[in-house]
């Protein structure tokens, strides 16, 4: 089939599965499915070839994403159930004070985020910025402490793994996960930064008023978040169990690049530092010290690992359907003649990635989807440069930082956050999507100036 067919039906492919999502209200999942294989058999795939390429295709991608999406659930869970955020935000209220709790709040929740969904983060941190808020004298505005926390979370959850859309991202990259981890802390602090910043500008702008105590879904605070307040861990621990898997990670990818290949060091952190293992070795630990010393038994053990899993069973599709869309997008040469299109119209690859996601994101909502609709229709561009490892990690990086843009209605965070906060939908888009728009150009900003002294090292 010609070049320009093949770019076509790729262009197509991405609107047919964004209207599905948009307009038919379709799931992810069936939509990149039902996608995959009417692309398959338009690009003249034979019939019985459709299958088995779409088995291939999911079983890449879940290959490594299932485990590390899974163990990384499962510990965010164990923290969050044993007050390790409540206990966090405590502890920065008091180093910061109360005038300074909006910086308290963000940086709790940007530590508390590493390892823990989004969606479970903002649901679980909500009691605590309540309290916050109504601790404040005078007529406090909502925004002040709900908007830095929500944008600590997003910023993690779209540029940091262990979350499914970065890790997913990379596995289609065919990125170093522990590299992009490394280098994604810096443009991930500095968007951090950024967005206290920027919320800051925003809350003398919009207003939303404190919900009553009591009043409706604000009464989550009612909830018991965790079964022993009265035994709560340190903060120094509840730090460790989130830090020691990221030094894991982070090792695997130190020394792989310093030490050579024969070394028993490397060998080791090659076990130990694979984000799977690190992720397991976290869980492990999380399960001794922050249950079984503060009395958690077997079953209270086995319930607080399976509350993870249902969270966890739609993204891992997803990212496994976005895996098999990008596999048939690549046997169907579709990816490669995109990738052709793209080299030559100019643009640098790491802006190319950027507007992608970011397009995409606002086109259908999920940050998760856009990252890895845009990585495989990246990934042959990428390729064909001949970049090196820490380059790919960051064009990975620039698509995680692009999936955060533009951030609206049909963007199921938008609605968790504003209806728990009770904030109306105007004021939300004046605050968040703006937010997450303008957080985001910050954040390629930061990996457009990265780039050059990436490629200096490479």
């Amino acid at each position: 089939m010609a070049p320009t067919m093949l770019v076509l039906l790729g262009l197509a492919a991405v609107c047919a599965i964004l209207a599905l999502i948009i307009k038919a209200k379709a799931h992810p999942f069936i939509a990149m499915i039902v996608v995959s294989i009417a692309l398959a058999l338009v690009a003249g795939m034979p019939m019985a070839a459709v299958i088995p390429t779409l088995q291939e295709g999911m079983g890449k991608t879940l290959g490594s994403v299932a485990l590390i999406v899974t163990l990384g659930a499962m510990l965010g869970k164990i923290i969050e159930i044993s007050g390790g955020a409540e206990v966090l935000a405590k502890a920065l209220l008091r180093a910061f004070g109360e005038k300074r709790a909006p910086w308290a709040l963000g940086a709790s929740a940007f530590i508390f985020g590493i390892p823990v969904f989004v969606d479970v983060a903002t649901i679980v941190l909500v009691p605590i910025v309540l309290a916050v808020a109504r601790k404040m004298p005078g007529r406090a505005n909502m925004l002040t402490f709900a908007l830095p926390t929500v944008m600590a979370l997003l910023t993690v959850h779209v540029v940091l793994p262990p979350h499914p859309g970065i890790v997913g991202g990379s596995e289609l990259m065919g990125a170093d996960v522990g590299m992009v981890l490394l280098l994604g802390f810096i443009p991930a602090i500095t968007m951090w930064l950024f967005s206290q910043v920027i919320s800051g500008y925003l809350v003398k702008k919009v207003f939303s008023p404190v919900p009553a105590e009591g009043s409706a879904l604000a009464g989550v605070e009612k909830q018991d978040v965790t079964d022993a307040k009265d035994n709560e861990p340190s903060v120094g621990l509840v730090l460790a169990m989130i830090v020691i898997p990221l030094l894991l990670i982070m090792s695997q990818t130190v020394t792989a690049l310093t030490l050579p290949k024969g070394s028993v060091v490397r060998s080791f952190f090659a076990l130990v530092g694979a984000s799977p293992a690190a992720l397991l070795i976290g869980v492990l630990l999380a399960i001794y010290f922050l249950g079984v010393r503060r009395g958690w038994g077997a079953s209270k053990i086995e319930d607080v690992c399976s509350a993870a899993l249902p969270a966890t069973a739609a993204v891992i599709l997803i990212t496994g359907a976005g895996g098999t869309f990008g596999f048939v997008l690549s046997k169907t040469g579709v990816a490669q003649a995109v990738a052709d299109v793209l080299s030559g119209s100019g643009l640098p690859i790491i802006f190319l990635a950027w507007l992608m996601a970011a397009l995409i994101r606002a086109a259908q909502g999920s940050a998760t989807v856009a990252t890895i609709t845009t990585a495989p229709l990246i990934a042959p561009l990428a390729a064909s440069m001949g970049l090196s490892p820490m380059q790919i990690a960051l064009v990975t990086i620039a698509i995680g930082v692009g999936s955060m843009a533009l951030s609206h209605v049909n963007d199921s965070l938008f609605w968790v956050w504003s209806r728990y906060y009770q904030v109306d939908t105007a004021s939300a888009l004046k605050s968040y999507t703006v937010a997450t728009t303008v957080t985001s150009v910050v954040g390629f900003g930061v990996v457009a100036l990265m780039w050059p002294l990436v490629g200096a090292m490479s």
